[in-house]
């Protein structure tokens, strides 16, 4: 997850403007020690090779067998891997791809999650990134919403400009938490992490979880095409 402002970008991944600072994440996400078991649970590793290379983020349950993550993570990207906390690795199929909010859905063979809510959330809204960083296990880093805002940003795979509804969060956002879930102290989802300002910033950015909710509702296309590298 994440973009860098120097140099180019990778594809689907251009960089933000600069933009206010929300100042340093909480010291504590809220989570109460059941509601971040429960979480970890419905949450997963999205692999696969693309783009001549081994791309990994982060994405959870919606549905008993639909994940959700970052449109980003898939370019380039025919069949996804999913990899369970235990150590199981399913086949997916992709069935919804939106590249103006950087959100898909996978169909995954032979699942049963337990689905996560979704909820809205609001300005001082704390929690946890359910992100996959480099490791075996599910890594939660504490966030704070800031404020809503409105990223103009090129969509996934695309030069096209776009405004993105998006939180803007401080939060320390890493390599492999594309696609994770922000949860608060309820256990709902609030949004989806995307992107960060630099490697190493306490500024990041979330798409809302009405856009989620909205993609959801538009139903699934088991013959989707995604876009290449």
């Amino acid at each position: 997850c994440g973009s860098d402002t120097s140099g180019e970008p990778p594809a689907g991944r251009p960089p933000l403007a600069s933009p206010p600072d929300p100042g340093p994440p909480p010291n504590s996400d809220g989570l109460s020690a059941d509601v971040r078991q429960d979480v970890a649970r419905s949450t997963v590793r999205v692999t696969g090779i693309a783009c001549g290379s081994t791309t990994e983020g982060s994405g959870f349950a919606v549905g008993g067998d639909l994940i959700a993550t970052n449109a980003h993570v898939l370019v380039g990207l025919d069949t996804p891997t999913i990899e369970l906390g235990d150590g199981t690795s399913l086949a997916g199929d992709i069935v919804a791809f939106n590249v103006i909010d950087d959100l898909a859905l996978i169909r995954v063979h032979g699942a049963d999650f337990e689905p996560l809510p979704l909820g809205p959330a609001g300005d001082g809204t704390v929690g946890a990134v359910f992100g996959w960083e480099p490791g075996p296990t599910v890594d939660p880093t504490p966030f704070r919403i800031d404020r809503p805002v409105t990223v103009r940003i090129e969509a996934v795979a695309s030069d096209e400009r776009i405004e993105r509804r998006s939180w803007l969060l401080a939060a320390r956002i890493e390599a492999g938490d594309s696609g994770a879930a922000l949860i608060d102290p309820t256990g709902t989802v609030v949004g989806v992490a995307y992107a960060t300002t630099t490697r190493g910033s306490s500024v990041a950015y979330a798409v809302r979880a009405e856009r989620l909710e909205a993609l959801i509702a538009e139903g699934l296309d088991a013959d989707l095409v995604v876009p290449d590298c």
